[in-house]
């Protein structure tokens, strides 16, 4: 009756045990896999000049809408709050 305890044991109880911190690891591995490839992205296609490009005609976008809504309104009257 043993050796059927220490069969599932080991068939249950120990791999789970076994290989509890191996996840974590893999999933360090991938995470720097991804992360050197965005880099090599980023630094060989020029993506960082065209990503910068886009914020700034966002920001500039962005500070004419509001510098026309401060504006008071062209017939006289103020806008309503």
């Amino acid at each position: 009756m043993m050796s059927l305890a220490s069969q599932m044991y080991d068939y249950y109880v120990r791999p789970y045990l076994g290989e509890k911190g191996q996840d974590l690891v893999e999933y360090a591995l991938l995470l720097a896999i991804v992360v050197a490839i965005g880099w090599l992205i980023w630094s060989q296609v020029g993506m960082k000049e065209s990503i910068q490009q886009i914020f700034e005609n966002a920001s500039k976008v962005t500070s004419n809408a509001a510098s026309i809504s401060n504006q008071p309104a062209a017939t006289g009257t103020t806008p309503k709050v």
